[in-house]
């Protein structure tokens, strides 16, 4: 979302409905989450990611690593298929642990040692 486009919603809900949002849900774009984060004083505004967003960001990353560092896409390394496998096991550590962060943490690296 533009970050003109999140000040006009969260302006104009508190304008008209007299609602103020608590919660930023965001795909990543940090600029439009700036521009709305202390609408109504200083940290008002929480983000929260959306998990597909992240697991895609997973992905991307990785696979742009494998691209730039020679020998890393070799077979029994990192190829699309373990990159899909990881990306897929990373969205399901989120899923499975919600607002704990440690135990998100364990489960992605215990992920990460499964699916070799």
């Amino acid at each position: 979302m533009e970050k003109v486009g999140a000040y006009r919603i969260f302006e104009r809900s508190e304008v008209t409905r007299n609602l103020q949002y608590t919660q930023y849900y965001g795909d990543g774009d940090s600029k439009a989450f700036d521009a709305v984060k202390d609408r109504y004083g200083e940290n008002t505004v929480t983000k929260l990611e959306c998990t597909g967003h992240v697991q895609k960001r997973v992905g991307s990353r990785l696979r742009k690593l494998k691209k730039s560092r020679k020998g890393l896409g070799a077979k029994g390394k990192l190829t699309d298929n373990f990159i899909d496998k990881l990306q897929n096991y990373y969205g399901i550590a989120i899923r499975s642990n919600l607002n704990n962060l440690e135990n998100v943490q364990s489960s992605v690296i215990a992920a990460s040692y499964h699916s070799c």
